[in-house]
């Protein structure tokens, strides 16, 4: 017996030796195939993926383990170098700035040096090797992380719960009857009253990060303000999402939205902001994606008509010598208008639909740009442009992983006032009906098709407007496209904030209405704001208000009832004048 006993002991010597020889001998190898190796066995214990507790630990080990170098970018000294020519913000309709969206200007003004640049696409091809090889799970596997159907997702915490009060509201004055869940981020938990006695009464409910991630990840990613939408959507456990901002606000039913074509046809809707893309070559070559510089595909968010419609040295390339055809596409085209790049516009982010299932991949990436989004990928998707943060990470993860998205071509409109003469102040963009745009989009590539010649021919006064969206992407009788959601941002609904900033307050102290185009919407917006604001907030029994943690050091203070008499004020006039300005005409 002792015998076998010292038999065993040293073949097991022996095979832990053997092992330690294979380690040493592979050890200058790229650490990121040990872990991949070491990935790759931990997930073949799980059944069925149903312990998400392992999930979440093995994607926040992979950002972890690629984090890039922490040598940063100073925008100024890039901007500054020789040949930029940044015009910052540009907006839809601007085609002056063209030279300085080339890819020329654009490769000068954020230019990496070698090492840096190399290091990024390293870390970012270990990444992706990670998603296509040991995170490439099937579809029932992803199902498994994400147990419920289809809902609506939107993140709290702070005043952002106080915020998601008022937007569920209005979200179940629609009728949509969605389920909802609330995220709240790991600083801001609690809200006890709002999450376990009034969400549920709305088939909500909230979901705390901690209560899902494990702590060590949670710590290990330290996440705040935009980053945590990106987790926010993964944690959820819908499979099919509309993610809206707290502070955007639904105006049509949305319980078909999954039933639609063109989320069926791609998974994934965004919706555009304002202003033209700045992206610079280096990001794609970061994320080893080719871009045709030989090649116009579109005119901002016209794809649909022939580039010899707007672009004059293509509609007479055969007076050009090759060499000259591409300093022209070098120089003076947008980079965002090659083939091989994403497309304008730059995309708004306070509401997006999602097939988390089909855009598996897609999600985990653009977590990755957004854990390091502040220090890298932010910077470098938007230059420091209006807006910067998580809004086009989105599309950016799906063009890296090559997914399909739709991305609504028609431009979302303002909703403001004029604070006093000369002085505008935007309140809200208009976003647009996506399933309507999208069968105009496909009404007017048949359109172009049938009448190919006439579209081909140059038109010096082409615009995006003119050319493209008053032509080609309006309702069939003429009528602008539907407005789907009013995203309130600049005076967000926030009762404490509103009254101590004056706001919808004149010069001379007048009210001022600040929302003035109800007929887009068909209701009386501003109304029904600040009339739910003093309904919750401003019954005479304050033991009666939704215990929100934002309002716990402000509720029995002298200014909470000034606040009161403030929206009391507001809302008498908003009546008054209610007749008014439902029967003005935009």
């Amino acid at each position: 017996m002792l015998i076998r006993l010292k038999k065993r002991k040293i073949l097991q010597l022996f095979f832990s030796a053997v092992v330690l020889v294979v380690f040493f001998c592979t050890v200058h190898k790229d650490a990121s195939s040990s872990w991949l190796d070491a990935s790759k066995s931990r997930l073949s214990n799980l059944t069925g993926f149903s312990n998400r507790n392992t999930f979440y630990t093995l994607l926040v080990d992979a950002i972890v383990r690629t984090k890039p170098l922490d040598t940063l970018p100073d925008l100024r000294e890039l901007h500054a170098a020789e040949g930029c020519g940044f015009a910052g913000n540009v907006a839809a309709h601007d085609t002056t700035h063209d030279d300085n969206l080339s890819y020329e200007s654009l490769s000068k003004c954020y230019k990496l040096n070698r090492t840096v640049l190399s290091n990024l696409a390293e870390m970012h091809n270990v990444f992706t090797d990670i998603l296509s090889k040991k995170l490439n799970y099937s579809i029932p596997q992803r199902e498994a992380l994400f147990p419920e159907s289809e809902g609506i997702v939107t993140i709290g915490g702070g005043k952002y719960s106080v915020l998601a009060h008022t937007m569920i509201k209005k979200l179940r004055k629609t009728g949509t009857t969605l389920p909802i869940e609330v995220i709240i981020p790991p600083q801001d938990e609690g809200d006890d009253d709002f999450c376990k006695n009034w969400l549920p009464s709305q088939n909500g409910k909230c979901l705390y990060f901690s209560d899902i991630v494990p702590s060590k990840p949670l710590r290990d990613l330290k996440l705040t303000h935009f980053q945590l939408k990106a987790f926010g959507l993964i944690i959820s456990n819908f499979k099919r999402i509309i993610f809206i901002d707290a502070d955007n606000y639904p105006v049509t039913n949305l319980d078909l939205v999954f039933n639609t074509t063109s989320f069926q046809d791609t998974g994934l809707i965004m919706w555009p902001d304002l202003w033209r893309r700045v992206t610079p070559p280096a990001f794609y070559n970061i994320i080893g994606s080719t871009i045709n510089t030989s090649k116009r595909v579109r005119f901002v968010s016209d794809d649909v008509s022939p580039v010899s419609r707007y672009d004059p040295f293509v509609s007479k390339s055969k007076e050009y010598t090759s060499e000259e055809m591409q300093d022209h596409f070098l120089r003076h085209v947008p980079l965002h208008d090659m083939d091989g790049t994403m497309p304008d516009l730059t995309s708004e982010s306070g509401q997006m639909v999602i097939d988390k299932v089909r855009h598996f991949h897609t999600l985990l990436l653009a977590l990755y740009y957004n854990v390091y989004g502040p220090n890298w990928y932010y910077k470098m998707l938007s230059q420091g442009t209006a807006g910067e943060g998580d809004k086009e990470t989105f599309i950016a993860a799906a063009h890296a992983v090559n997914a399909p998205y739709y991305q609504v071509r028609t431009k979302f409109e303002f909703d403001g006032f004029f604070y006093k003469e000369g002085d505008y102040q935007g309140l809200a963009l208009l976003q647009h009906n996506f399933e309507q745009d999208y069968k105009q989009y496909q009404k007017a590539q048949k359109k172009v098709k049938a009448d190919i010649d006439q579209y081909s021919k140059l038109d010096v006064d082409y615009s995006l407007d003119g050319g493209f969206l008053k032509t080609l992407m309006l309702n069939d009788d003429g009528s602008d496209l539907d407005i789907m959601f009013i995203h309130a941002s600049y005076y967000k609904a926030d009762p404490w904030n509103l009254y101590h900033e004056n706001r919808f307050i004149g010069p001379d102290g007048q009210q001022l209405r600040g929302f003035r185009k109800p007929q887009r919407y068909a209701m009386d917006f501003e109304l029904f704001l600040f009339d739910d604001m003093k309904k919750s907030f401003c019954t005479p029994a304050k033991d009666k208000v939704i215990k929100f943690k934002y309002f716990e050091d402000k509720i029995n203070t002298p200014d909470w009832d000034k606040m009161c008499k403030y929206l009391n004020n507001h809302v008498d006039y908003l009546e008054k004048t209610h007749k008014e300005i439902m029967e003005k005409k935009n």
